[in-house]
């Protein structure tokens, strides 16, 4: 689906249902080839989202002053999901890239200048929705793959199984409120 789209139809669903919190729930691929990211299986609740040009990160572009590139989550909505699961990794961001990586220096490129564990192509957009509309944010993002040259490969293998267990902290959070 893509950032664009992501933040697009997400602005539209908030101002239709004006929702109390938004979660967002989805799989990652992990840096872990490139240290610091998490292994397939795990599941990340990152601290914030990071919008990544990878035209900045080679010097060919910048992204102007005015444009948002980070969107931190609601520290209480972050809480309840840690609460939930306690195991999850909340150390970091996720990075928001607007194509997929599949090179191992790209991705360590990115991590390093983000400081992501993971990335997801949709977690930003749905973030700057609800901050913009002034909703509290989170997200749980199951780990299907590692980022590089066989992601997709992994994460055909592992998108069920990384969803589901993503699914399993909101539902724990949701069913302990």
């Amino acid at each position: 689906m893509g950032a664009v789209d992501a933040g697009i139809g997400a602005a539209h669903a908030i101002a239709e249902v004006q929702p109390a919190r938004v979660i967002f729930v989805g799989t990652a691929g992990s840096y872990a080839k490139i240290g610091g990211g998490l292994p397939i299986g795990a599941v990340a609740l990152p601290e914030e989202m990071v919008l990544c040009s990878t035209a900045t990160l080679r010097g060919d572009g910048y992204l102007p002053a005015p444009m948002v590139q980070k969107v931190p989550v609601t520290p209480e909505l972050h809480g309840d999901l840690r609460r939930a699961a306690p195991e999850a990794a909340a150390r970091g961001a996720v990075a928001t890239p607007l194509a997929i990586t599949r090179t191992v220096m790209l991705a360590r490129r990115i991590a390093r200048a983000t400081g992501a564990i993971a990335e997801n192509l949709e977690a930003f957009g749905v973030a700057r929705a609800a901050a913009r509309a002034d909703v509290p944010v989170a997200a749980v993002l199951g780990i299907a793959n590692h980022v590089g040259p066989h992601a997709h490969t992994e994460w055909r293998r592992n998108h069920e199984a990384a969803s589901k267990a993503a699914c399993e902290v909101v539902w724990t959070c949701l069913r302990d409120r």
